[in-house]
């Protein structure tokens, strides 16, 4: 084969020539294959073209007193912050709520207790559904899932986040 650069050169462009009509029809493939009749862009492509974006969204703690069952001042203004991040994503948000069961329990059974501490943990992923619905979120981008307490982690938590834990 020669050796001449200008031939490689000359070879090398047609052969990206050759190409490009193949290159076109696979976008147009692609850019309809990631969006439904609609014209919107599907779940799963937006997280593929926002890659870069999300990987930076960390997810969002808020602690709770034990007694405590709604958002304070304080925890509006960090979910406030969050939110601006994700509101232009259009993603899923998923709330975890935990709570632990009620410390002076005499006429409980740990079934009960168990209860009352899911029933707290709800309430608290309904305040916080109610606080990113008057932000701008749809509900219908909203999971709650109320916990009772983790097992490694007895603290009464939200963990607010983009991604499915479970």
């Amino acid at each position: 084969m020669n050796n001449n650069p200008i031939t490689n050169l000359a070879i090398t462009t047609a052969l990206w020539l050759t190409l490009l009509p193949g290159i076109a029809s696979a976008q147009n493939t692609i850019t309809n294959a990631i969006t439904d009749d609609n014209h919107q862009t599907s779940q799963q492509a937006q997280i593929f073209l926002q890659a870069g974006d999300l990987t930076s969204i960390d997810p969002l703690y808020i602690n709770f007193h034990p007694q405590q069952l709604s958002l304070e001042e304080e925890n509006m203004k960090q979910l406030k912050k969050w939110i601006k991040n994700i509101k232009k994503t259009g993603l899923p948000i998923h709330i975890y709520s935990y709570a632990t069961p009620p410390i002076s329990r005499r006429d409980m059974t740990s079934k009960s207790a168990q209860h009352m501490a899911i029933r707290k943990a709800f309430n608290r992923a309904i305040d916080t559904q109610n606080a990113l619905q008057s932000e701008g979120i749809p509900i219908k981008l909203i999971a709650l899932h109320a916990i009772g307490a983790k097992s490694n982690n007895p603290t009464d938590q939200l963990h607010i986040t983009i991604r499915n834990i479970y």
